[in-house]
């Protein structure tokens, strides 16, 4: 959707949270100048809460890089349906952390 937002959250080495937060085109221009590097993102575990035009969806990701496992996290999505589809509005992505490891209910 024009104006979506994306907002990585990070933990310092003082466990303090940090944010960093895109526009789509901020992103897709971070992406390009990774270069040819392939990352796949596999969905772990999602759950999808909705009331009328609006949606929530948390899901547990598994990033990986040439096949090995580099980051697992969370993403929080938010979502309202237009006319014809739904439109994600703001993602919030969090990756795991040895302070902040994936609870069992968000695994496999």
């Amino acid at each position: 959707m024009p104006g979506a937002r994306l907002m990585f959250v990070s933990l310092g080495a003082d466990g303090m949270p940090g944010y960093r937060l895109e526009t789509l085109d901020d992103w897709v221009a971070r992406i390009k100048a990774r270069g040819h590097t392939l990352l796949e993102e596999k969905q772990l575990k999602v759950s999808i809460e909705r009331y009328g035009n609006i949606a929530h969806i948390w899901s547990s990701f598994t990033l990986r890089r040439e096949g090995k496992q580099v980051a697992r996290g969370i993403n929080s999505i938010q979502a309202i349906k237009g006319a014809s589809a739904w439109r994600v509005t703001s993602i919030l992505v969090q990756a795991e952390s040895a302070s902040a490891p994936l609870p069992k209910e968000y695994l496999p």
